[in-house]
Parts: structure tokens; C-alpha cells; sequence
């Protein structure tokens, strides 16, 4: 038997393993943090299809195993990996501390945006284009620091490093530049513990997104705060290209104790696949995101 095989074998067997091992693991972590009752709120949420609260509020879980068709607030949510029923749920947020501070520190970002030019990446979520063009410059992805990239633009990281940013979990800072004759299709995000901000660099005129069922558009020097959560698109049919500077962080109903419990959550397990998620949402006419 050759040594290419006896690897195949070997990652073979650690792929089929590797779904029990993480139930046990999550599992046991679940069993631990139901012992404290300040997390029952946000045990109170769903993995996927499963309940946490399965260990602290067994007879809760199995009815909301039995609602689970119905378990979203609204009806534009959609979010395929983790979703939490008591976080409040608007597919705008209104300004707060967060977007007051980076739209204070604009020039700042603008400034050194411009001045390093740094080189776009098509977006990991290119499959959501159906037309033109979506890139990125990415400082921070899935909480995975993009050290060269902030190389580039040391400030604006230290801008961005002091808001509450996720950990652990889907965690994005980066640039998002969208050229005239794009459209990104409807589609959602994974979760809807995070804000996603969106800080206007460069304004196009003809450059929309909708969240929900809203229209908005971006103005140089605002921010957008955006669940995304809910079903969201972008229509592109402007003449220059639209910049933003998006920063993910925590929701702002959730405390400190709930933010350390998800990062660890989503430390053991593991997001579905995309295309297992996609396959799951046909029957409701969205795409993950």
C-alpha cells in the first residue's frame, strides 16, 4: 500500500470521525454551562436545528424542537448556522457608540485607504455575484488577523481593534468595493449574534441595499448597521465603484458572559459548509452567506 493511500485512508477516517467527536465535545461543553443560570437566556437559542438549552431546560428544548420551523422573530430572518430568539431584531440598527466612533475617525480610514491603495481579493462570497464585480481588502477574516494587510493600514486596525469585535466566530474587518453593474443576490448571513457596520469611504450614486424589506444607500462618511440576519441584496447600477469599511461586532443585547460563552461555543464547533447551507434554504428561495 502506498504512502498516498495509507494518507487518504488516515484523513478519510479523521473526516468521518471528526462530526461525532465535535457533538461530544459541544455536548459536554453545553452540559457545564447549564449549571449557570445567567446563561439561560442565551441558552434559550438554537445550534443549527438543536436547542442548547437541552441540558438546563430539557422540557423547553423539546418544544422548541417541535417549533423549530417558527423559531425566527422575523419573517426576513434567515440565518443557517446559529440563532438566538432573544436578541432584538432590526434589519437597520440605529447609531450608537460604535458607528458615532468610526464615523468620528472617517478621515482617518479615508485617508489611508487612499493613500496605500491596497490591492483587492475577489470576496470569499463570490458566488453571490450574479453580475460585475465584489472585491476586498481584508484586515481581519473570521477572526483570523490578516497580518500583511494591516501592515498596510496600521491605523485604521488600531481604529478597529478598539470596538467590540466577535471572537471566535464570524468576525470580519475589511474593505468591500463594489463596482457599477454588480449585483449581489439575496442571501443571508450565518448568525445573528454580530452588527455588521458599514462605514461609507467611497459613495456611488445608484448604489442600494436592502435589508429586510428596506432601501437604503451609503453616504461618504456615515455608517450603515446592518443584522444580517436578515435577507439582504445590493444593486450596483451607478458609473463609479462603492467603498465601505465593515467591521463585525457583538450584538448589542449581548453581555459579556453570553459573548465569552458563543466564542468558545464556536470555537469546538464547526459552521456547515456553505452548499449544505444553501441546499438546506431552497426551500425558502435564499442563499447563505
Amino acid at each position: 500500500m502506498t504512502k498516498l493511500t495509507i494518507t487518504t485512508i488516515i484523513k478519510g477516517v479523521k473526516t468521518q470521525l471528526a462530526a461525532p467527536a465535535n457533538f461530544i465535545r459541544i455536548a459536554q461543553y453545553l452540559s457545564e454551562a447549564s449549571k449557570d443560570k445567567d446563561l439561560y437566556p442565551i441558552l434559550r437559542s438554537y445550534l443549527g436545528k438543536m436547542p442548547l438549552c437541552i441540558f438546563s431546560e430539557p422540557i423547553l428544548a423539546l418544544k422548541m424542537l417541535l417549533d423549530a420551523d417558527s423559531r425566527f422573530q422575523k419573517s426576513e430572518q434567515r440565518p443557517y448556522a446559529f440563532y438566538a430568539p432573544n436578541l432584538t431584531a432590526i434589519s437597520f440598527g440605529k447609531p450608537d457608540e460604535i458607528s458615532n466612533y468610526l464615523e468620528q475617525n472617517f478621515q482617518q480610514i479615508y485617508d489611508e485607504f487612499t493613500t496605500v491603495a491596497p490591492p483587492e481579493i475577489s470576496t470569499p462570497s463570490k458566488a453571490l455575484v450574479s453580475e460585475g464585480t465584489w472585491n476586498t481588502f481584508p484586515l481581519r477574516r473570521s477572526s483570523k488577523l490578516q497580518t500583511e494587510n494591516i501592515s498596510r493600514c496600521p491605523q485604521t486596525w488600531k481604529i478597529a481593534e478598539k470596538c467590540p469585535l466577535l471572537e471566535g466566530v464570524e468576525g470580519g474587518v475589511y474593505f468591500s468595493i463594489i463596482y457599477p453593474g454588480t449585483h449581489v443576490r439575496s442571501h443571508c448571513g450565518p448568525s445573528n449574534i454580530r452588527y455588521r457596520y458599514h462605514l461609507t469611504i467611497e459613495e456611488a450614486e445608484n448604489a442600494r441595499i436592502r435589508s429586510g424589506s428596506e432601501w437604503r444607500s451609503w453616504q461618504q462618511g456615515k455608517c450603515l448597521i446592518l443584522d444580517d440576519s436578515f435577507e439582504h441584496e445590493v444593486i450596483h447600477s451607478g458609473e463609479k465603484r462603492r467603498v465601505v469599511f465593515i467591521v463585525d461586532c457583538w450584538h448589542p443585547d449581548l453581555n459579556k458572559k453570553e459573548q465569552e460563552f458563543l466564542t468558545r461555543l464556536h470555537q469546538i464547533w464547526r459552521k456547515p459548509p456553505r452548499k449544505v447551507a444553501e441546499k438546506k434554504l431552497e426551500k425558502v428561495g435564499v442563499q447563505a452567506a
